[in-house]
């Protein structure tokens, strides 16, 4: 009964727990960013990166393995991600 506990809580962990990529813009005017790194488990792990490689502009954006799963793109350029027309369509039913 105990190891079926801890194995809900592993599971329950992987699933729920954040991780970090870092994602930079080579200038202000850029509009999109660019994956430069992942899976930084906490964010100030993810912005002392990005300060060692002396980056200005950057984000850390978080997400778990749960919103991956659940998510309705995996791309991080918008054009990819919105350039499918038929997600955009309104239902007539």
């Amino acid at each position: 009964m105990k190891s079926v506990l801890v194995i809900v809580i592993l599971v329950g962990v992987y699933l729920f727990y954040p991780t970090y990529d870092l994602l930079v813009k080579d200038s202000p005017f850029d509009e999109t960013f660019t994956l430069q790194d992942s899976q930084f488990l906490t964010a100030d792990r993810c912005r002392e990166a990005a300060m060692v490689m002396k980056l200005r502009y950057f984000h850390c954006a978080g997400s778990s393995n749960w919103s991956d799963l659940l998510s309705t793109y995996g791309s991080y350029q918008p054009e990819k991600r919105y350039s499918d027309p038929g997600l955009f369509k309104k239902d007539t039913n």
